[in-house]
């Protein structure tokens, strides 16, 4: 009997153990999806002109990576010179040269020119550093700045975000939850839109919803007789 007991518990404790390490049941969606770490604007130096207006978009390759794919682009303050833009890849390496602990995000770090660093200051701050990560001289505006909350007033923040990240934006109708919209990454994964903005995962998308039953058409699988 009390061997018997002892079986019971450790069944019962496995099955325990197995269900706290699963996921809750609205998690099971695959996470490695691109996530917008930011769009960043503000002033940047220029050497020939009144300064750069800078919008500055950082993409995380997924939610537990410190690198991506980035677009910058730059318009000479003044009307003196056309947009410029420019994109690649970021990383993020730790130390700058005041602070050791630092995060500083490397764009185009195997690139040819020098990288261009960017001081984390916070969450929604960027300030632009020397190549060597060293504190730029001179009083020129150089921080780049990120409001959320601007993104999110807008109509439809889940497509913005999508396209933002690379995918592109649909609307599937007809399925089992009426219209849906669903973002199309690269990779040809379809994933509901809603959740890759809040949640930074790729939930499939609902189903199609199954025609009408014809009139008189038996009900389930089986046979009425």
């Amino acid at each position: 009997m009390t061997k018997q007991l002892l079986q019971a518990g450790l069944i019962a404790g496995g099955v325990i153990a197995t269900l706290a390490l699963s996921p809750p049941l609205h998690a099971q969606s695959d996470n490695n999806v691109p996530v917008l770490l930011g769009e960043f604007r503000g002033t940047l130096p220029c050497d020939d002109c009144l300064g750069m207006d800078a919008d500055l978009t950082l993409v995380k390759k997924d939610e537990f990576t410190d690198e991506g794919s980035y677009t910058l682009i730059e318009t000479p303050k003044g009307g003196t010179g056309e947009p410029v833009a420019k994109d690649g890849t970021w990383t993020a390496v730790h130390g700058s040269t005041a602070d050791p602990n630092a995060t500083v995000y490397e764009l185009n770090p195997d690139g040819i020119d020098p990288p261009v660093n960017f001081l984390k200051v916070d969450r929604y701050t960027l300030r632009l550093l020397a190549p060597n990560r060293d504190e730029l001289p001179g009083s020129e505006p150089r921080t780049l700045t990120y409001d959320p909350n601007l993104m999110a007033s807008m109509p439809n923040p889940a497509s913005i975000n999508c396209v933002k990240v690379g995918g592109r934006s649909l609307i599937h109708e007809g399925t089992t939850v009426g219209e849906q919209g669903v973002c199309r990454l690269p990779d040809g994964r379809e994933c509901e839109e809603w959740a890759m903005y809040s949640e930074h995962a790729c939930v499939a998308g609902a189903k199609p919803k199954p025609p009408p039953r014809p009139p008189g058409a038996p009900r389930g699988g089986g046979d009425d007789d």
